[in-house]
């Protein structure tokens, strides 16, 4: 079994997927499964998954006969994972290679802890890092609870037990108002789960593109994609 499983759904990111499995190859914990959820790409990725795959076995490819979105993917993989600690992935970031390891210590050193969130940097459409370079500010609980204030929550900075996420249904789909990231921990919270965070490393340099939720829910700049 592996001391973690890295759940990453994919649609038509042909462009940067490679590059997301890639750092997760690099983990300095080598003791990992990488479980590839394509969401019924057309861009080209599912064949080139399909190649790259048989490169390493720790990745597994599983492919969808139609688009479910990215919440019922990230369900798809989950219960796909044959580890306890489930790492959030997305298909166009970056990975620092002592991910897996920092996720692994921080449950180690909280037996009881359910969820970790960790700092992130974002990148953008080049791989350039945006300021400011470190978020370091802790999920608010209780701004959240009164105001939905997430802070500096990222979905793909968080590993969870997977007990616990099937204990509240995964994800679900997305909206057009809300992420499916956001609906999960607005769950996560109602359900009376933990909710950890650890600022001594960061999970994620996140990119920041036109097209993601997150982009179109609060805001892309034009510049983010821009060579200055």
């Amino acid at each position: 079994m592996p001391k973690i499983s890295f759940v990453m759904p994919t649609h038509n990111r042909l462009e940067w997927v490679g590059e997301a499995i890639q750092s997760l190859l690099e983990q300095t914990e080598k003791d990992i499964e990488i479980i590839v959820v394509d969401d019924a790409s057309d861009d080209g990725s599912a064949e080139w998954l399909d190649d790259f795959a048989k490169t390493d076995s720790r990745i597994r490819v599983f492919h969808n006969a139609t688009n479910q979105g990215g919440g019922k993917s990230r369900n798809i993989g989950t219960a796909l994972a044959a580890s306890e600690i489930i790492a959030v992935c997305d298909d166009d970031d970056v990975y620092p290679s002592d991910r897996a390891e920092v996720i692994l210590k921080w449950f180690t050193e909280n037996p009881e802890g359910e969820l970790v969130n960790f700092p992130y940097v974002r990148i953008d459409y080049f791989g350039d890092i945006m300021p400011p370079p470190f978020y370091g500010s802790p999920f608010d609980e209780v701004n959240f609870k009164e105001h939905g204030v997430v802070n500096y929550f990222c979905n793909p900075s968080v590993a969870y037990k997977k007990k616990s996420g099937d204990e509240i249904g995964g994800y679900c789909p997305e909206t057009a108002d809300k992420t499916d990231d956001i609906q999960f921990l607005t769950n996560w919270i109602a359900a009376g789960k933990k909710v950890g965070f650890d600022n001594r490393a960061f999970g994620v340099m996140h990119r920041v593109l036109p097209d993601s939720m997150m982009a179109k829910q609060r805001g892309f700049k034009s510049e983010w994609a821009v060579k200055s």
